[in-house]
């Protein structure tokens, strides 16, 4: 088992890159004030019955569903 030997008298602490990357970009969403505002105000709306599904989305905007084509052909 690898070990790692740190001389130092401040706390460390040592997590997965993964998780360190997760969090570096958890720390960039909360710090725009717009992009926190405009999340909360699409969980508001969804709670609200404010949204539209996936299936209506791509009726108004006349999408096939590759899926049933492929799975046909």
């Amino acid at each position: 088992m690898p070990t790692l030997t740190i001389k130092s008298d401040k706390p460390m602490v040592l997590i997965p890159l993964e998780k360190y990357e997760s969090m570096k970009e958890t720390i960039d969403i909360l710090s725009d004030s717009k992009l926190v505002e405009d999340v909360r105000r699409g969980i508001k709306d969804f709670e609200e019955g404010r949204s539209i599904s996936m299936e209506d989305i791509k009726k108004e905007l006349d999408v096939k569903d590759n899926q049933s084509e492929e799975d046909n052909g």
